[in-house]
């Protein structure tokens, strides 16, 4: 499930390196380009660099305006004529004066070095921004405009899952840490966390949340927040209890699917985790079934298992039937008297699985298991993906648990589905580009670089194809025009300085 990469610095990059350059674009996404020089050509427009020049689509674009020789605008009828004679100049779709725009873009020029600026100040663990809200205390090296819309999307999912699961924190209890990285690699080596997991809930003392975010996909970011902090709000209902992987597991996965309404501040629950569905219409082609109450015994979860329990635990919650019942069943698991428990692991507790099964029966009112798992088969059967995304999430999901072979065979179904998200040719073309299929590799880099031209992230990884392909003079000079498209970024400029690049 990876978005199109926004990539804003880049723009601002371009903006503060030529404060009164003349030419400039506006994209359909609303990122405008500023640049020393672009010409129009044919279909599109040409955005020239010193280190190549840069085809970007007419069907990208929104605005365009272009300077002749002298730096002028060149008017393109009459009406525009008699403005550019009293001084005028277009500018983001109004006519300003020229010395109004020259005003304007340096003051932005001003604003965004100064941001940026900041931004990297705060990077630095020992530097970081430290918020507290009504339930966390954020500590983040991320931007804090970023920072403040998660921490609104944290206090909005800590309201409406308390609510909902009748939790009552304590009031008086101490808020828990959230710790925000600005990237993978700042996360890894504050956090403690073991590579590969991408998100972590700390649930002993020190209990804390730990992410980082990922610009170039936060729909990844969102997943993960949403998942980590589902266990913690887990744990709040008894901090000794430790959870059943099957339901445990499975609920963060029913919660990571959420969206977030920026403009009515609500989130959605229940949404079909395509990703996961892929991995199992997959299993279910070869007749790979997942019993149900073998599931329920199973200590530890394996990747094919969190497609299983999100399915099952997607069929509770959306049912009529089940939906009250199963969330009866998951509190008291936790929380009744009633319920047998058992030690584990120092202070903590938790409950055999007959002991599980026996209240799960009872809570949903079921004599058969048998039954509710051919309810449950007949429940997944009824699942569609809607479009080429669910390849793109399976083929991902495989990447992080290490299935390499999954993966390409997901990405390459994506492909063929006609997915248009630039982000599924990258990593495609990493893939590839692992796998020794180079001219491939290439191929779909470029179409990369066709469906998002301002990304300096995939003129970074075409670079290492042709590099690899033999051709180093054409590699680095791609990789030099990555830095230009965003130089104040300095993963890639350490990156395009000969730091090798992370596999995934």
């Amino acid at each position: 499930m990876k978005p199109l990469r926004f990539i804003l610095p880049a723009v601002l990059a371009a903006a503060s390196a030529s404060p009164a350059s003349a030419d400039s674009l506006q994209l359909k996404d609303g990122r405008f380009v500023e640049a020393t020089k672009i010409e129009a050509t044919e279909g599109g427009y040409k955005i020239i660099y010193s280190s190549g020049d840069i085809f970007v689509k007419k069907d990208l674009v929104v605005l365009a305006q272009l300077s002749d020789s002298t730096g002028n605008y060149v008017p393109q009828n009459d009406e525009e004529k008699a403005k550019v004679e009293k001084g005028l100049v277009p500018f983001e779709g109004k006519w300003v004066s020229k010395a109004d725009r020259e005003k304007t873009v340096k003051k932005r020029s001003d604003d965004a070095k100064k941001a940026m600026d900041e931004a990297k100040k705060h990077q630095e663990w020992r530097d970081r921004y430290i918020t507290e809200t009504a339930h966390f205390k954020f500590e983040y090296t991320i931007p804090q405009a970023k920072g403040k819309e998660y921490m609104e999307m944290m206090e909005t999912y800590f309201n409406e899952f308390t609510k909902k699961w009748g939790i009552k924190p304590d009031p008086k209890g101490a808020k828990l840490p959230v710790c925000f990285y600005h990237d993978d690699e700042a996360y890894y080596q504050v956090s403690g966390a073991p590579y590969g997991a991408i998100g972590d809930f700390r649930f002993v003392a020190p209990i804390e949340l730990n992410f980082y975010y990922d610009r170039n996909d936060e729909r990844l970011t969102l997943d993960v927040m949403f998942h980590e902090t589902n266990h913690y709000l887990t744990h709040l209902l008894n901090p000794k209890f430790d959870y059943p992987a099957w339901v445990n597991e499975s609920l963060a996965e029913y919660y990571g699917a959420s969206t977030w309404d920026p403009k009515t501040k609500k989130m959605s629950v229940g949404n079909i985790q395509e990703g996961r569905l892929c991995v199992l219409l997959d299993a279910i082609a070869g007749d790979e079934w997942q019993g149900l109450e073998e599931m329920i015994r199973m200590q530890e979860f394996s990747a094919l298992q969190y497609a299983w329990g999100w399915s099952f635990v997607h069929m509770l919650m959306e049912s009529k039937k089940y939906s009250a019942p199963f969330q009866k069943f998951y509190v008291s698991l936790s929380t009744d008297k009633n319920v047998k428990r058992v030690p584990y692991q120092g202070d903590m507790v938790k409950c055999e699985p007959d002991e599980v099964i026996k209240w799960l029966k009872q809570y949903l009112g079921v004599k058969d298991m048998k039954a509710l798992e051919k309810e449950w088969y007949d429940y997944v059967k009824t699942l569609k993906l809607e479009s080429h995304r669910g390849f793109e999430e399976a083929a991902q999901w495989a990447e992080r648990w290490g299935l390499r072979i999954k993966a390409g065979r997901y990405y390459k179904t994506a492909v063929e589905k006609g997915t248009q998200n630039p982000i599924t040719y990258d990593d495609y073309g990493q893939w590839l580009m692992r796998d020794s299929q180079t001219d491939e590799a290439i191929k779909m880099l470029e179409k990369a670089c066709e469906l998002d031209p301002m990304n300096p992230y995939f003129y970074l990884h075409l670079g290492a194809a042709w590099v690899d392909k033999g051709d180093k003079e054409k590699g680095e000079k791609l990789k030099k025009l990555a830095l230009e498209l965003d130089p104040t970024d300095p993963q890639l400029a350490w990156q395009v300085n000969g730091f090798k690049i992370r596999k995934k």
